[in-house]
């Protein structure tokens, strides 16, 4: 951790002097009538509350006390806050492993990532992106583009039958997603609007789950035959965006989800083409883009219930 700060000190981009010496930091946990994890105590001893490091960090010593004084108030005595969304929902760490949440309504909601991690986001962020590939992912999709008659029909034919699958089940959906499986070929899965309803008033809901292909009840294959590649994702994604713009799916229910997982991102129709192309499975992703995730996507369908 300690040599992970110092690289980022390196960088020089940030405001001098602004760290916090240890009688301060002591001052803080007095303050808290808590302690500060070593963690956030080495950061805050190389940038205090400095705004250049970490768009969402706290860069003002009074709400990061005000914050943290409420979430004690809360029961959330494990975690301390260290930042927030445009000062809405907290971002707060686990102090025993550094496990990021947001904090919204009272529920955490696991960011997959760490303190530590974000510090490597921090780093890479000064790194030049590898505009060779995104060229090469241009290029290869306007190749494709060639094909995107051919694509839409495979597609639509695909589609047709997954929405003809679940009528016939009395059913309907609640979700589309596009994703290549380990043998080469691309296939759309289907959420069962059904066992949506069947399972939304469990006391645990594994949201992340519920949102995966693994628990789609409906699935076929799209008859495409063309190696999977970001390139072909993104052609897809465009194909959706033609087909919901078209109105194919209104007969969906309200707050339908259209997504395509390619890598370790989602793209979904709400996506700019730039934003697809360049798109990073990161903090700042995760945190402003919080309408992708499975508990906000899950929060939108329970309001058609």
């Amino acid at each position: 951790m300690k040599e992970l700060i110092k690289k980022l000190k390196k960088q020089d981009y940030f405001e001098d002097d602004l760290g916090l010496e240890k009688s301060k930091i002591n001052e803080l946990e007095d303050q808290l009538n808590s302690k500060i994890p070593d963690f956030f105590k080495e950061y805050l001893k190389y940038f205090g509350f400095n705004e250049n490091v970490f768009w969402s960090i706290f860069n003002e010593e009074d709400e990061f006390v005000e914050q943290n004084e409420l979430i004690q108030e809360l029961g959330h005595t494990n975690f301390i806050a260290i930042g927030d969304e445009y000062a809405e929902n907290l971002i707060v760490a686990n102090i025993e492993n550094q496990q990021l949440y947001l904090l919204e309504d009272d529920l955490l909601i696991d960011l997959k990532t760490t303190f530590e991690q974000i510090l490597h986001e921090a780093i890479s962020t000064f790194d030049l992106p590898d505009f060779d590939a995104l060229q090469n992912t241009e290029s290869a999709f306007k190749v494709l583009l060639e094909r995107k008659t051919e694509i839409t029909t495979a597609l639509i034919d695909s589609l047709n039958t997954l929405i003809n699958e679940a009528e016939q089940n009395d059913d309907s959906l609640f979700s589309i997603i596009i994703s290549a499986v380990s043998n080469g070929n691309y296939l759309v899965f289907g959420g069962s609007f059904n066992h949506f309803k069947s399972i939304i008033d469990a006391e645990n809901i594994d949201y992340d789950h519920l949102w995966s292909i693994n628990s789609a009840k409906y699935q076929q294959l799209i008859d495409l035959n063309q190696t999977p590649s970001k390139a072909m994702d993104l052609l897809l994604l465009d194909i959706l965006k033609d087909l919901k713009n078209e109105g194919y799916f209104e007969q969906q229910i309200e707050n339908f989800s259209i997504s395509i997982q390619s890598g370790d991102v989602n793209f979904f129709t709400e996506d700019t083409f730039d934003e697809a192309l360049m798109k990073k499975n990161n903090l700042e992703t995760k945190v402003k883009r919080f309408w992708e995730s499975s508990y906000d996507r899950t929060r939108l369908l329970m309001e058609v219930l």
